[in-house]
């Protein structure tokens, strides 16, 4: 499974001391979203090493930083409210 476009959307304005903020909704388990490179593909939006990710799951919700070595996006620390 991987990434939809549509359901990626920017919360905060960016700010050059800080990642950004985003959005993420989508019908999968937080254990699909957080799997390796399920991002890749969001790398038109702007998405950005360091950044942090609000993800909305079909089990629950997390919050999840986004590490990016080349064009690999990875999940990186996460917290979960289930």
């Amino acid at each position: 499974m991987s990434f939809s476009d549509g359901v990626l959307e920017r919360v905060g304005s960016t700010n050059t001391d800080a990642g950004v903020l985003w959005k993420y909704k989508e019908n999968a388990t937080l254990a699909a979203i957080r799997a390796g490179s399920y991002f890749d593909t969001a790398q038109p939006y702007g998405l950005a090493d360091g950044d942090v990710v609000m993800i909305f799951a079909s089990d629950g919700f997390g919050m999840s930083s986004i590490a990016v070595a080349g064009t690999v996006y990875s999940v990186g620390e996460s917290i979960t409210s289930a």
